[in-house]
């Protein structure tokens, strides 16, 4: 009997902690949870773990391969002995030895299937180890599967629970337009029986005409469409784009279609809103420009009539009515200017025109405009220029005046004591240069704070109703829209009851005349005493002075320094309201030994005292505020460089051809035959004076078909048209006595546009209509003499 070996047990036990081994860990059967975020997975790649279980049944399935195939070994060499010992014992043994012999037979045999038993159980726990591995890795492949199943539906879920809180409408086709997707939001809103199914076309509830949406379609771009809904017309904005669905990455066409319905209205609401804005603008530009054309009807009577009296013999004190007559309307015209020039920066066409502009001239003419009015309050008004500046430079002379009457009229009105002071300057800058304007009163000043705040609209330093200054509040607001449009800048620096400065500076380009204007060399090395209570004038000649080499003194009446000054001085200017009596003064100066000629300075009331100052023995007399080019002019008479002594109203700050006694404007080289076509009775009355004062021969109509009848029977050289005239209008007018010339063969006649209409639109409509130019009311004698000079040649 064969003993009982150790090694089958050990086989059986070590099978079955074999196949124990192999096996994944974990209760087997339990029940998955529901939602991956609630099943804890186990953990990877810690020994003696699942996670390593794929590791640990092969070594020991690998072990038992070893042990089994030493076994197999040992036991075949145990059958070979027995063998060998049964063959030796059958071939030479006695019955014992036989009998022997077999019961080895049988052992071998009994070992050999054994071996061959344990063998096939040696390949069965090889087979199951491997069955269990492969088991285990199947269970983690499927759990994974699972994890990701279930993070696909949650990921679906809560993009469906978007799609259907977003409150869009989300449509999804197929390549070929077919439906295989749409939103609750598209039922609620467009199927509330039954949404389009799958495979079924899109059709969308179109509430207007389809071209636009078709021609989006096939351009891919789409703007706002209408579309019938349970709640009425609603507008979509409309997306598509192409997306890829499912496993494979299909592409679907997915179309986005959200209510804009409040954004449209309010679009709507805010054309609505602008366009009214709009015509209440225009129909305000339009009252304003009707009103300015009211007010320069009579107004260019007003000043024209003033400017042709001013050509007669007249005392000092009419001249000086009459001069105050002219600085009336001419500030009443930059009101109305200014007005026009509001509405048409509301409404976006204030415009620059640069043009040829003498600086000095204009600031001069801006500080004589406004003279009256500072000396009506007791106030200085004075000028001072760098002589560096050019004589010509290149901008818009009409907005550089406006700027300057806007902020010096500012300084007069919230100024008691002092005045102000105009002052220019330039600096190269590249290849142009800087102007700096500067206005500086010595008035209530204002705050910081207060600074930005001028410069709106209607504002003022004081408002409410019981504010101590007048006016509507639009200058400053004016003067930065006009400083914008010229690229400039503008700053205010002030305090309160110490003045204000108002700094503009501006970039002009080259100037065709850089020439500075010619210096008085006849005053280097001189000594000029002025005698001024004042400071703002008396400063402002000073600097004169000094800027043609002379060196300037400014002494108060009372100072102790004058009797020292007089005697050794070579010019002496007096302030005529500076002391009691001018002639008394002078004549105490001569006394102390002051031999130099003397200037009176004086306001245009004080001209009635002209002739006493005369025979006291002044040299001259200046009219403040004092223009430069009449200083020059008297002071190079005076020093000896005029070559020609003036007579004593030649003195007069009038320019040449208006100064009493001055040769008289010589007549035009060929008189021309004019027309005139003016409905106003006083503006006809003054175009046919002026332009008969200018030497031409005048033909006068009173509207536009009376314009017609004339030039169809007569000839003439040039017609002058008022635009808004009863029946037929200065353009219809032209029109028909353009078809006369042409019927007749004919050169055409220049037509001058003389009219009160300033607003741009009737200007473009007169230049298409080949106008030769433009004459503005109120007419000035300047202007009309320049445009009759350039009048183009017949055509």
């Amino acid at each position: 009997m064969r003993p009982q070996s150790a090694d089958g047990n050990g086989s059986k036990a070590e099978a079955e902690t074999g196949l124990k081994a192999q096996q994944p860990d974990g209760p087997e059967g339990q029940k998955r949870p529901q939602s991956p975020k609630d099943a804890k997975r186990p953990p990877k790649g810690k020994a003696g773990q699942p996670g390593s279980a794929p590791d640990e049944p092969g070594l020991l399935t690998r072990a038992g391969r070893r042990f089994g195939h030493e076994r197999v070994l040992t036991l075949a060499a145990g059958i070979g002995i027995l063998a060998l010992i049964a063959a030796f014992l059958l071939l030479g043994g006695g019955p014992h030895e036989r009998l022997l012999a077999l019961v080895l037979g049988f052992a071998a045999g009994g070992l050999a299937i054994a071996c061959v038993i344990h063998d096939d159980r040696h390949r069965l726990q090889t087979a199951l180890g491997t069955a269990a591995v492969e088991t285990h890795r199947l269970n983690q492949r499927i759990e994974e599967l699972e994890d990701a199943a279930w993070e696909l539906r949650e990921s679906d879920e809560r993009h469906a629970s978007i799609l259907h809180a977003l409150g869009d409408v989300v449509i999804r086709r197929d390549m070929e337009e077919n439906v295989i997707y749409a939103n609750p939001a598209a039922g609620s809103l467009f199927w509330p029986e039954q949404s389009p199914r799958p495979g079924e076309k899109l059709e969308l509830p179109l509430a207007d005409t389809p071209q636009d949406l078709l021609s989006a379609e096939a351009t891919g771009v789409f703007g706002d469409i209408l579309l019938d809904t349970r709640e009425g017309p609603r507008w979509f904005s409309r997306i598509d784009v192409t997306v890829r669905e499912g496993p494979r990455g299909t592409p679907v066409l997915q179309t986005v279609l959200r209510d804009v319905t409040a954004r449209r209205k309010m679009e709507e609401e805010l054309l609505a809103a602008r366009q009214n804005a709009e015509s209440a603008s225009e129909a305000k530009s339009r009252f304003l420009a009707t009103v300015s054309h009211e007010v320069r009807t009579p107004l260019n009577g007003i000043l024209g009539m003033a400017a042709l009296l001013s050509d007669t013999h007249l005392t000092h004190e009419q001249r000086a009515y009459v001069r105050a007559l002219e600085t009336s309307g001419e500030t009443l015209l930059l009101l109305i200017d200014e007005l026009l020039d509001f509405s048409r920066a509301e409404a976006g066409k204030l415009t620059i025109q640069p043009g040829p502009v003498d600086l000095e001239s204009l600031a001069e003419h801006v500080v004589e405009l406004l003279a009256p009015r500072a000396h009506a309050k007791g106030l200085e008004i004075g000028f001072t220029a760098d002589p560096a500046i050019p004589r010509i430079v290149t901008a818009d002379a009409n907005r550089l005046r406006q700027i300057l009457f806007n902020l010096a009229g500012n300084g007069i009105k919230f100024t008691e004591e002092g005045g102000v002071l105009i002052s220019l300057a330039i600096t190269p800058q590249g290849s142009g240069s800087l102007l700096t304007l500067e206005v500086r009163d010595t008035g209530i000043g204002f705050s910081a704070a207060d600074a930005e705040r001028l410069f709106g609209e209607f504002e003022q330093v004081d408002h409410g109703p019981a504010r101590r200054y007048g006016g509507t509040g639009l200058g400053l607001a004016i003067v930065r829209r006009l400083v914008g449009l010229m690229e400039g800048t503008v700053e205010a620096l002030a305090e309160e009851g110490k003045g204000a400065v108002f700094r503009i500076c501006l970039p002009l380009p080259e100037a065709p005349d850089a020439a500075g204007h010619a210096g008085l060399e006849c005053l280097t090395g001189r000594r000029v005493v002025i005698v001024s209570q004042g400071v703002i004038e008396g400063e402002a000649l000073a600097l004169q002075f000094i800027t043609h080499g002379a060196r300037a003194q400014l002494v108060q009446p009372g100072d102790d320094t004058l009797a020292d000054a007089l005697p050794h001085a070579d010019l002496v200017l007096l302030e005529h309201g500076a002391v009691a009596d001018g002639a008394g003064w002078l004549a105490t100066a001569r006394a102390a030994g002051c031999a130099a000629p003397a200037i009176v300075l004086v306001t245009p009331p004080e001209r009635d005292r002209l002739d006493r100052l005369r025979e006291a023995g002044f040299s001259a007399y200046l009219v403040r505020p004092v223009r430069g080019r009449t200083l020059r002019r008297i002071i190079a008479s005076l020093m000896g460089e005029g070559g020609e002594t003036l007579a004593w109203e030649a003195a007069v700050d009038l320019p040449p051809e208006r100064i009493p006694g001055a040769p008289h404007r010589l007549a035009p080289a060929r008189p021309l035959r004019l027309l005139l076509a003016e409905d106003n009775d006083i503006n006809r009355l003054l175009g046919e004076a002026l332009l008969r004062k200018l030497g031409h021969e005048v033909t006068v109509v009173p509207d536009g078909l009376e314009a017609w009848r004339a030039a169809s029977e007569q000839s003439f050289d040039a017609i002058l048209m008022d635009l808004h005239m009863p029946g037929l209008d200065g353009l219809d007018a032209m029109a028909q006595i353009r078809e006369i010339e042409t019927a007749r063969g004919r050169p055409h006649v220049p037509v001058l546009v003389v009219t009160a209409d300033v607003m741009p639109a009737a200007r473009d409509r007169a230049r298409a209509s080949g106008v030769a130019g433009f004459l503005t009311k109120p007419l000035s004698r300047e202007a009309v003499e320049e445009a009759l000079e350039n009048l183009p040649s017949r055509t």
